[in-house]
């Protein structure tokens, strides 16, 4: 199992990661090695189980690495980029329909909901603003991509 996990980081790293058009967000910002080199090093040290424990803990201060120092982008709100659900689609307030398409269709479709509604359940990251991660004092410079 050891072997395989090795490989599959190896392929990962040989054949996706430089094709990606970005690099890891750790790395960046403090000037260690990258996940997947943690990763590699962990699982071959420590064995599957353990490695992917420690490579968890690692892609999630990655994670918070990359929502706190990232640039912002100009993002949408969940209604302008189309998507909606199904209450937002139909036209429910026609004159001689009742409901939606018939009287008890998809239990009140009109009232499932609007289109202002979150983008998606994400955990909340209030949390992350006490996380330490560590800056870059190695005297390494790492080029941002």
């Amino acid at each position: 199992m050891r072997k395989l996990v090795l490989a599959a980081i190896t392929g990962y790293q040989t054949y996706l990661s430089p094709y990606k058009g970005f690099c890891c967000a750790y790395r960046v910002h403090t000037g260690h090695k990258s996940c997947s080199a943690l990763g590699f090093r962990a699982v071959r040290r420590y064995g599957v189980l353990m490695g992917f424990a420690l490579l968890r803990r690692r892609t999630y201060l990655c994670g918070v690495a990359h929502r706190r120092h990232a640039k912002p982008t100009s993002r949408f709100l969940h209604s302008q980029q189309g998507f909606c659900d199904i209450g937002c689609d139909l036209p429910c307030d026609l004159p001689g329909m009742d409901g939606c398409l018939s009287p008890g269709d998809f239990a009140g479709c009109c009232d499932s909901g609007g289109c202002d509604w979150p983008s998606r359940s994400r955990k909340s990251q209030e949390g992350e603003k006490y996380v330490y991660i560590p800056p870059n004092t190695g005297g390494r410079k790492v080029n941002r991509i």
